[in-house]
């Protein structure tokens, strides 16, 4: 009996030895981050009444595949979207909501932001305004100039048929 023991004592220890062993080369791998040193585009999307398009979909297309998205989140609270590109060219970024409202932005990224090349405007502290000098094109979305008299004329004219319909319909049915 003490024969045995020793036996099972002496096969668990030599497995124990092995799985240390099996364990040491079984290229297990650990997680961790560093700050990248590659530049992001940022934008900022807003609904025509200023309201931020906040915690939507948003999705980066890249020049050389435009059917799938390179990059793709949510926007922040602000309406906030950043990514990062990889090729020169013109990317498209879309933020789009449940109702269908959709906004697209494209930007052309030049080769001297990708490498650094060509410095940017700086701020007060001395910080880049936007990396590598690279110029986005604004577009709003509030409506302006006739845009919004054109707006207010059409839902002037909706009351007024909506009136017109109904006063009509209760003649109609009196006479």
């Amino acid at each position: 009996m003490v024969d045995r023991l020793k036996t099972v004592l002496t096969l668990g220890l030599a497995l124990a030895g092995l799985s240390f062993i099996v364990a040491g080369r079984a290229g297990a791998h650990g997680v961790g981050y560093r700050r990248s040193s590659l530049p992001a585009v940022p934008l900022e999307f807003s609904y025509s009444t200023g309201e931020a398009m906040s915690y939507l979909e948003a999705r980066a297309f890249s020049p050389a595949d435009e059917k799938f998205a390179h990059q793709s989140g949510r926007t922040d609270a602000a309406g906030r979207f950043a990514f990062v590109p990889d090729v020169p060219g013109r990317w498209r970024v879309a933020v789009r909501d449940d109702e269908g409202h959709q906004a697209t932005a494209e930007i052309e990224i030049p080769q001297e932001f990708l490498t650094g090349s060509s410095k940017g405007a700086q701020d007060a502290g001395g910080r880049s305004a936007m990396p590598h000098g690279l110029a986005i094109q604004e577009q709003s979305a509030a409506p302006e100039g006739l845009d919004l008299a054109l707006r207010a004329g059409l839902g002037v004219s909706l009351l007024f048929n909506v009136a017109a319909f109904t006063l009509l319909s209760r003649r109609g049915r009196g006479a």
